[in-house]
């Protein structure tokens, strides 16, 4: 049994990252997807160190790269949709996602009418 090269082995820890923060987001999951943070950063910090690939490794490393391609692409996907139901949650409840400094003020006056002219 053969062991895999470090080049390998680093591409497929991006790969396994990539394919856990997918996961974390299709459940939802915000506490596996915090968790996947640091197996992210610490997968590419492998890669960044990478200086060359033996040429037996290079097929083995492309098909590790264009997996953790694909599952970023489902990633972004999953992450679109989500931001797109919290919005579309939070309009149904009359808040809006972004950061607004008038919102409190927003709140407080919620639900009262001002019969006054101008």
């Amino acid at each position: 049994m053969s062991t895999a090269s470090p080049a390998r082995a680093a591409a497929a820890r991006v790969r396994s990252a990539i394919d856990a923060a997918a996961a974390a987001l299709e459940r939802p999951d915000l506490d596996a997807l915090l968790a996947t943070e640091g197996t992210l950063t610490a997968a590419f910090a492998d890669v960044s160190f990478l200086r060359t690939i033996g040429e037996r490794d290079r097929a083995a490393v492309r098909d590790e790269l264009l997996a953790a391609q694909s599952a970023l692409r489902r990633a972004r996907r999953l992450g679109a949709s989500l931001n797109d139901f919290i919005g579309l949650s939070l309009q149904a409840l009359g808040q809006s996602a972004g950061y607004d400094p008038a919102r409190t003020t927003a709140v407080a006056l919620h639900g009262r009418g001002l019969n006054t002219r101008v």
